[in-house]
């Protein structure tokens, strides 16, 4: 942002930069500062170019006390520095906007402190001239002076910036005009001359502090370069080292899978021996179960060959004890007969002992109730007598 102020007795110097501004934007202004006290300042014009802490941009305050010839300059100063002004907040700023400051922003308020210093500096010879001419002149002629000084002054500054002025009417001159006005003349070409080298040697500090700034930015690269370079070189070592980790990692992962698919193994085959083992107990168990049962089955078997043993003799012991009842009672029965009628008691006596008889040892088999018929072997049951219940 720039302000034109009219004051009475202005300051003399350039103000400082804040310090909150950054710093190369204070090392351009103190070095376009120093080079501006190169020509001694008017009184009656001050450019005073200083940043602002309300508005955040460039302030150019210029003071002059001789009329409203510089408003057009100040106009078109004004207009450039509000084109670059930019808010800027006291944030941090990230890599992008640093270097979109450095490699943008501050070419441009360079370019426009080096415009500003130049047209400074014609002002000032400009006030120079107009000075010089009004003591060698005659009041009459000062409209001649002033447009030569203007015409100096468009060489020094641009076309859409020049400084507003009218051309007085010339009137016809004497010898002793003409002979000023060569005077002035060459008042104005050592001027000029002045200016010219002035300029010649702002290039050439201008040039010489651009071959630093370049020579300082190409050691920076050069430095990020290096460290760039041992970045890379640590990075590389860093990738050696991990691919070292990874095939190592490799063999290690395939010896833990062999070691794996090894202990699955071992792991089905002890189970299938555990499972076989259980078979074998459960096979075992079942044959002792077997042989237990063939033990009873024999046992048994004996038994019953035992019983029928017994049973065939005690049924042979029947049989013979019944035939001999039989016989006795028949050899009874002829008795009686032979006796008569006194044989009737003797031969209920001999049936009563057939029924009565005592059966052979007591087993299973001949254990039976009073008067239960027995099965012979013919199939007829006989009716015997036994004392056994």
């Amino acid at each position: 942002m720039a302000t034109v102020e009219q004051q009475q007795q202005p300051p003399v110097g350039v103000s400082c930069c804040p310090p909150t501004c950054p710093p190369w934007l204070q090392a351009a202004i103190a070095v376009l500062a120093r080079d501006s006290m190169i020509r001694p300042l008017p009184s009656s014009v001050l450019i005073m170019p200083h940043l602002g802490h309300g508005d955040a941009g460039l302030t150019l305050t210029v003071h002059r006390r001789d009329g409203k010839g510089t408003m057009t300059t100040c106009a078109h100063i004004e207009q450039r520095v509000r084109a670059l002004a930019v808010d800027e907040a006291a944030t941090e700023h990230s890599f992008a906007e640093r270097a979109e400051n450095y490699y943008q922003k501050r070419p441009q308020l360079l370019a426009l402190l080096t415009d500003l210093h130049h047209r400074y500096l014609c002002l000032a010879d400009r006030y120079a001239q107009s000075l010089h001419a009004k003591q060698l002149i005659q009041p009459h002629h000062a409209a001649v002076s002033d447009c030569c000084s203007s015409d100096v002054d468009d060489r020094c500054s641009d076309a859409d910036s020049s400084l507003s002025f009218q051309h007085p009417t010339i009137t016809a001159l004497t010898d002793v005009d003409s002979a000023e006005l060569i005077l002035a003349e060459l008042v104005l070409a050592w001027v000029d001359r002045d200016i010219l080298a002035d300029e010649a040697e702002r290039r050439r500090a201008e040039a010489a502090r651009k071959i630093e700034l370049q020579g300082s930015l190409v050691e920076v690269l050069e430095s990020e370069r290096l460290v760039l370079l041992g970045e890379n070189a640590r990075l590389g070592f860093r990738a050696s080292a991990a691919e070292e980790e990874a095939a190592a990692a490799a063999a290690e992962l395939g010896y833990t899978r062999r070691r794996a698919a090894e202990i699955a193994r071992l792991v089905v085959k002890l189970r299938e021996d555990h499972r076989v083992c259980m078979l074998g107990r459960k096979i075992e168990a079942l044959q002792a179960q077997v042989y237990g049962l063939e033990v009873r089955n024999r046992e048994c078997y004996e038994a019953m060959a035992k019983w029928e043993a017994e049973r065939k003799a005690c049924a042979a012991e029947i049989q013979r004890l019944r035939a001999e009842n039989r016989r006795l009672a028949e050899e009874a029965a002829a008795t009686a007969r032979r006796k008569g009628k006194g044989g009737g008691w003797w031969w209920s006596r001999v049936r009563m002992a057939a029924e009565w008889t005592p059966c052979a040892p007591a087993t299973a088999a001949t254990v039976r109730k009073v008067g239960q018929q027995m099965e012979g072997k013919d199939g007829k049951y006989y009716g015997g007598g036994c004392f056994c219940i």
